[in-house]
C-alpha cells in the first residue's frame, strides 16, 4: 500500500480541517442557516512486524518490521442536491474519485474507484438480487460499474450501473439492473447482467424466515444458462438462530444447516453442507481484549500447504485514546486480519 507523505506545515494546515455551518443575514435583518460544504481529512497509521505466509516452494519468508499510512479526504457540499466525494490521497489522483450526488428524484454515483461506494472497485446493481448459499450471483464480473443510478420510490429502489464507455461488446455487457422493495410482507430482490438474472422473495412466517430464489445464471463461455433454485429456513430456538438451506444448480443437490448464538458476551456460529464444508467462528470480548477466532475446512488458497482456512487474532483498544489499537494475529485468508503472523499497533487521526 502507497504512504502518503506530508509536509509538517502542510499537516497543520489540513488536519481536522471542517468548515461548520454559517449564518447569512438577507434584507430585512432575519437570518437563516445555510450549509456550507466541509472538508474533514481522518486516516490511520500502524507498525508491525510480519512473517509472510509460506505461498511457494523453498525455504520460509522472513519476518520484517513495516509501517503503514492511509490519508483520506470527504467533501461534502449539503441540501437538496447534494454532494459527497471521499479519496484516499495515497493514490494521488484525485480527478479520478467516486463523485456521490444526492437528489430529490435519484442518487447518482461516478467514479472509475468506487462507483456508489461499494466495493474495491464499484459495486453492480445486480448486486441487489440476494441468492442462497452455493448458488451464483449475478454477472461474471462483480463490482465493476464506474458509475450507478438508483431511483427510490414508494418503497422500493431502481438500480442501473454500467462502464463510462460503451464502446465496445464487452463494456456493454457490464451494465446490469436491480431491483429491491417489499410488498404484503414479501421482501423482493432481483438482478439482472448481460444473460443472466436472479429473484428472491422472503417472508416471516411462524417466526421463521423463509426465503426463495431462481436464477438463470450463464458462466464464462458457456453457450447456455444454468438454472439455480434454492430454498432457506432461518429459525430461532430459545437463545440460537437455527438455519438451512437447500439449493439445486444445474440438477446438482446441496444442502447447508448453521447454528448461530451469544454466550457471555461471545458470538459463535458453526455450520456444515453437503461439501463436507465444516466451518466455526467465535468472536468478542474475552477479558481486556477482542478475540477472533474463525475456522474453514476449505484449503486456503493463499497458502503452499493444503490446510484449512484459519483466522485468529486478540485485539487490545488502549484506555485514554482515539482507537489505538495493539494487536496479534494470524491469518491465511486476508480478511479480517492481514495475512501472516502479525503484531501491530495501530493509530486513528
Amino acid at each position: 500500500m502507497k504512504k502518503a507523505l506530508l509536509t509538517t506545515t502542510a499537516l497543520v494546515a489540513l488536519s481536522g480541517a471542517a468548515f461548520a455551518d454559517s449564518v447569512a443575514v438577507v434584507n430585512g435583518g432575519t437570518s437563516h442557516h445555510t450549509h456550507s460544504p466541509t472538508v474533514v481529512f481522518h486516516g490511520t497509521a500502524n507498525i508491525n512486524y510480519t512473517v509472510p505466509l509460506k505461498a511457494v516452494a523453498g525455504p520460509a519468508p522472513e519476518g520484517s518490521v513495516a509501517s503503514d499510512v492511509d490519508l483520506d479526504v470527504t467533501m461534502t457540499s449539503l441540501g437538496a442536491y447534494s454532494a459527497t466525494i471521499t479519496y484516499g490521497m495515497e493514490g494521488n489522483n484525485i480527478a479520478g474519485a467516486t463523485v456521490s450526488v444526492t437528489t430529490p428524484l435519484a442518487n447518482i454515483s461516478v467514479g472509475v474507484d468506487d462507483a456508489r461506494g461499494g466495493g474495491a472497485a464499484g459495486a453492480d446493481a445486480s448486486d441487489l438480487y440476494s441468492d442462497i448459499d452455493r448458488m451464483s450471483s449475478v454477472g461474471t464480473d462483480e463490482d465493476s460499474s464506474d458509475w450507478y443510478v438508483s431511483v427510490p420510490l414508494a418503497g422500493w429502489n431502481f438500480a442501473l450501473s454500467g462502464d463510462n464507455s460503451q464502446a465496445t461488446t464487452a463494456n456493454k455487457e457490464n451494465t446490469s439492473i436491480g431491483l429491491t422493495g417489499s410488498v404484503g410482507g414479501l421482501s423482493i430482490t432481483a438482478g439482472g447482467k448481460n444473460k443472466s438474472g436472479g429473484v428472491s422473495v422472503s417472508t416471516n412466517l411462524m417466526g421463521a424466515t423463509v426465503k426463495a430464489a431462481m436464477g438463470s445464471i450463464r458462466p464464462a463461455g458457456a453457450a447456455s444458462n444454468v438454472s439455480e433454485t434454492g430454498v432457506e429456513v432461518s429459525m430461532p430456538l430459545g437463545g440460537m438462530t437455527v438455519t438451512v438451506n437447500s439449493t439445486t444448480v444445474d440438477s446438482t443437490n446441496n444442502w447447508g444447516a448453521s447454528v448461530s448464538t451469544t454466550v457471555s458476551g461471545m458470538a459463535i456460529s458453526v455450520g456444515t453442507d453437503s461439501e463436507e464444508e465444516n466451518t466455526f467462528k467465535l468472536t468478542g470480548p474475552m477479558g481486556p481484549v477482542a478475540l477472533h477466532l474463525e475456522y474453514d475446512s476449505d484449503d486456503s488458497a493463499l497458502t503452499l500447504a493444503n490446510d484449512a482456512t484459519v483466522e485468529a487474532g486478540v485485539t487490545y483498544t488502549v484506555p485514554g485514546t482515539k482507537g489505538t489499537t495493539i494487536s496479534a494475529s494470524y491469518s491465511n485468508d486476508d480478511d479480517d486480519f492481514d495475512a501472516g503472523t502479525q503484531v501491530k499497533m495501530a493509530f486513528s487521526f
